[in-house]
C-alpha cells in the first residue's frame, strides 16, 4: 500500500512539475515575441538581426544544458530523426511558405494568439485538418532513424563554446538596459527561460510541443491523451496571460480573409511537418540545436522559402 501511494505521489508531482514548466514556456514564448517570419523581416527589410539573436541564444541555451547533463551525470536525451530524403527539403520549403502565409511561425501563432488576435486559432484548426487527411492518404512517411548528435558524442567543447556565446548574446540582449543586474542579464531574456524549461521537460518526457499535441489528436492517438491535453490548454492561457501582463492583449474580431489565411497557412505548416516529422518548435528547440542533419537541412530550407518570399512579395 506504502509503495503504491510512493508512486502516487511521484506520477502527481510528475504531472504538476510539467505543468509548471510548460505553463512558463508558454509565458515565456509570448514575453520573447520570437518568430522565423518576423526575424527574417526584420533582417532583411531593416538590417536588424536582434530577433535572429534571439532564437540564436535560445538554441545555445538548449545546447549548453543538454551538454551539461551528459558531463555531469551521462544523461543523454534520445536522438531519434528522420532519414533524410526529398521529403526533407519539401517538408521545409511547406514550413517556410505555409509560415510566410500565415504571417507566423507554429511559434508565432502563440505570440498572436497572446495578444488576442483569436484569428489564428485557425493556424493549429488548418494543422489539425491537413494532418488528419495526410494520415488518411497512405502517402509515404519520413523513415524514423537513430541520428547520432556530434554535440552529445563530444560535449565538452561545445559546452565551452555554448557558455562563451551565451554570456556574449545575452549580454548583447540586455545592452540597451545598463541598470540591470548582472544576474537578470543572464537569466533575463525569454529565450533563455523558455529554452530551460524545455531542457527540464525533455528530461521529465519526451521533447514536448503543442504541434505534436496536434499530430497526436488528428491521428487518434491518445496515449497521455488527458496529461498532453492539459498542457497544451495550459500552454496557451499562459501565453494569453502573458498577453495581459505586457497590455498588448487586444481582443481582435474575427474576419473570414483572416480566418482562411491563418487555416490555410497553418494547413500548409501541418503538411510540411508531416514529411519532416516536426514543426517550428520542435526543430527550433530539439533537433536543430542537437545538430540532427535532418532538422539542420530543414531548418535551412524554411528560413531561405521565408526570406525568398519576404524578398520577392514583401
Amino acid at each position: 500500500m506504502i509503495h503504491c501511494r510512493e508512486i502516487i505521489l511521484i506520477l502527481i508531482m510528475h504531472v504538476i512539475i510539467s505543468c509548471l514548466l510548460v505553463g512558463l514556456m508558454g509565458f515565456y514564448f509570448k514575453l520573447s515575441n520570437t518568430c522565423m517570419v518576423a526575424s527574417t523581416k526584420e533582417l532583411i527589410k531593416h538590417k536588424n538581426p536582434s530577433k535572429f539573436i534571439e532564437i540564436i541564444n535560445a538554441w545555445f541555451w538548449v545546447i549548453m544544458l543538454i551538454t551539461s547533463l551528459k558531463l555531469t551525470i551521462d544523461y543523454s536525451v534520445s536522438t531519434k530523426s528522420f532519414a533524410i530524403s526529398w521529403m526533407t527539403f519539401i517538408g521545409g520549403i511547406l514550413l517556410g511558405f505555409g509560415a510566410y502565409i500565415n504571417k507566423a511561425c507554429a511559434v508565432g501563432t502563440i505570440s498572436k494568439i497572446g495578444d488576442g488576435d483569436f484569428n489564428y486559432l485557425f493556424t493549429p484548426i488548418g494543422m489539425m485538418v491537413s494532418v488528419f487527411i495526410f494520415s488518411h492518404l497512405n502517402r509515404e512517411s519520413p523513415e524514423q532513424i537513430n541520428d547520432t548528435s556530434i554535440i552529445i558524442q563530444y560535449p565538452i567543447y561545445f559546452w565551452f563554446i555554448s557558455l562563451i556565446a551565451v554570456i556574449f548574446l545575452l549580454f548583447y540582449l540586455s545592452s540597451k538596459n545598463k541598470k540591470k543586474k548582472f544576474s537578470n542579464k543572464i537569466l533575463g531574456s525569454p529565450t533563455s527561460i523558455f529554452s530551460i524549461c524545455f531542457v527540464f521537460l525533455l528530461i521529465l518526457k519526451t521533447p514536448w510541443s503543442y504541434t505534436q499535441v496536434l499530430v497526436d489528436i488528428s491521428k487518434s492517438n491518445f496515449e497521455n491523451v488527458t496529461e498532453n491535453s492539459i498542457l497544451f490548454v495550459l500552454f496557451f492561457t499562459s501565453s494569453i496571460l502573458a498577453g495581459l501582463y505586457l497590455k498588448t492583449f487586444k481582443s481582435t474580431r474575427f474576419k473570414l480573409k483572416s480566418i482562411c489565411t491563418c487555416f490555410f497557412g497553418g494547413a500548409i505548416i501541418g503538411w510540411g511537418s508531416q514529411l519532416l516529422m516536426g514543426s517550428h518548435d520542435s526543430i527550433t528547440l530539439y533537433g536543430f540545436p542537437l545538430l540532427l542533419t535532418g532538422s539542420v537541412i530543414a531548418m535551412l530550407v524554411n528560413l531561405t522559402t521565408i526570406a525568398a518570399c519576404v524578398k520577392f512579395k514583401g
